[in-house]
């Protein structure tokens, strides 16, 4: 969903992933297509704005690389940090736990002159509605596994999500 919602607010976007999901991702729109089992992005990609990362602590290092001075990497995995906790106004033991849990994570980008962000996704009206409004004009539909598993089926289609291969989301039908 990330790709047709960048490509709506103008962004150049850069994609990895295997073989399977790069036609997928070509006709979304994407600039370039790296297939990360014959190329490492970090050997291809260079100042770059920002990264999404999606994998979590064990790309960190590389995930920092290919990112320009000034440049965001935004984490929907590694973990939350101390501007986290800033953000969401937490209070004092959160904030101290957050602070020391991210200092890693802070400290590495800092030195580099980079900024490491946690994103933990939110409600949030505002946001949601200039989502819909873009997700509606531009006519997005997530990606949808052809498998439709009933209630009954649920360790099914886990396994499924487990192992794999997967062309889209898992739907369970109540």
């Amino acid at each position: 969903m990330a790709v047709p919602i960048a490509k709506a607010l103008g962004l150049r976007v850069i994609v990895t992933g295997n073989a399977r999901a790069k036609e997928r991702f070509l006709a979304m729109g994407v600039d370039r297509y790296l297939d990360y089992k014959t190329e490492n992005y970090w050997d291809a990609l260079s100042e770059v704005d920002h990264v999404i990362d999606t994998l979590g602590p064990a790309e960190f290092d590389h995930e920092l690389s290919v990112l320009k001075k000034g440049g965001r990497l935004v984490s929907l995995r590694t973990g939350p940090n101390k501007a986290f906790a800033l953000r969401h106004q937490m209070g004092g033991v959160k904030k101290l736990l957050f602070t020391l849990a991210g200092s890693k994570y802070d400290n590495a980008a800092r030195k580099q002159g980079k900024e490491y962000r946690f994103l933990f996704v939110r409600s949030n009206g505002e946001q949601l509605k200039e989502i819909t409004r873009i997700v509606e004009e531009q006519q997005i539909r997530p990606a949808i596994d052809p498998h439709v598993f009933s209630l009954a089926q649920a360790n099914e289609a886990l396994q499924l999500v487990a192992k794999g291969p997967l062309n889209g989301k898992v739907i369970l039908q109540l």
